[in-house]
């Protein structure tokens, strides 16, 4: 589990929420998590000491009885727990989830969303790309997460990996609104504040490769204006031509990976000045073009 992940599921928890928000939880984590002791004992897998905590302690707050908390396994996914749910609190918590989803109000709904995601959810940290995934071993509960995500205006996508359904949500935009879905505004702006610093830093890197896109094209230009001068100097000779273009072409030769900018400075002229000097040279030039006849034989 990412830290990111662990760091939204902690918000959830610690939200002094309302009841319905704990009955959407409660339902989450059962529809997620339900699980069967051979004895028929129904119980709720969680993933961690305050997960487990704080679900027992809205299952006494809303069903009026003790689950026992058991540690069922601990792994590379870490130590994950059991809320068992003995005797009359069975009877209580087959109740409780046998009331018809349709039924639950806004809140309830996010809350639902919410307990899912204790249960069953992960969120990728932003560096990797914003995806959110609820892996859920129940196609029904996977369905109806998404029913409520569309009800919300959310576009949850779904696929299979091995025996589960994975529901899932890609880009900033959705996962932030899902984010305040659960409560988890804090989450929300940790978030929105990695996507600006991924957005300067995407378009500074844009504008340093464009920079350095346009400096390559000007030094490759610059390399051929002094190749061409050479050849017009070998055929023709520089003394042909006047003293203000003779200087530009020395001084091009002298520096042939100089911006006009700084050709205009060792020239004593503005950018425009060496422009218009070094253009009329290269013009020359290439109207001097011919082919070498070579020595006579």
């Amino acid at each position: 589990m990412t830290s990111r992940t662990r760091e939204v599921k902690d918000e959830i928890l610690s939200g002094d929420r309302t009841r319905p928000f704990h009955q959407g939880i409660l339902r989450g984590l059962i529809d997620a998590g339900a699980q069967r002791f051979g004895d028929g004992t129904p119980a709720v897998a969680v993933d961690g000491t305050r997960t487990a905590r704080v679900a027992r302690r809205i299952a006494k707050e809303l069903l009026n009885v003790d689950a026992v908390v058991l540690m069922r396994e601990s792994g590379a996914r870490g130590r994950r727990f059991l809320l068992s749910f003995p005797g009359k609190a069975a009877q209580r918590l087959e109740e409780f989830a046998a009331r018809p989803h349709r039924r639950m109000g806004a809140v309830e709904r996010r809350g639902y969303l919410a307990g899912i995601f204790l249960a069953a959810g992960a969120l990728t940290p932003p560096k990797s790309g914003y995806l959110l995934e609820l892996r859920l071993a129940r196609p029904q509960v996977a369905s109806e997460a998404m029913r409520i995500l569309r009800r919300f205006g959310l576009a949850p996508q779904r696929r299979l990996r091995r025996e589960y359904s994975v529901v899932y949500l890609q880009g900033a935009d959705q996962i932030a609104e899902v984010l305040s879905l659960f409560g988890a505004a804090e989450a929300r702006l940790a978030l929105e504040d990695a996507r600006s610093v991924r957005s300067v830093r995407g378009a500074v890197n844009r504008l340093v490769n464009a920079e350095s896109a346009n400096v390559e094209k000007s030094v490759r230009a610059s390399v051929a204006q002094s190749a061409l001068i050479r050849e017009f100097a070998a055929r023709e000779g520089l003394e042909s031509l006047s003293e203000k273009l003779r200087e530009a072409a020395h001084a091009r030769l002298q520096f042939p990976e100089a911006s006009l900018e700084e050709l205009g400075a060792h020239l004593g002229l503005t950018k425009a000045g060496a422009y218009y000097r070094l253009t009329r040279v290269l013009k020359i030039a290439n109207a001097a073009r011919r082919p070498y006849p070579g020595p006579h034989t």
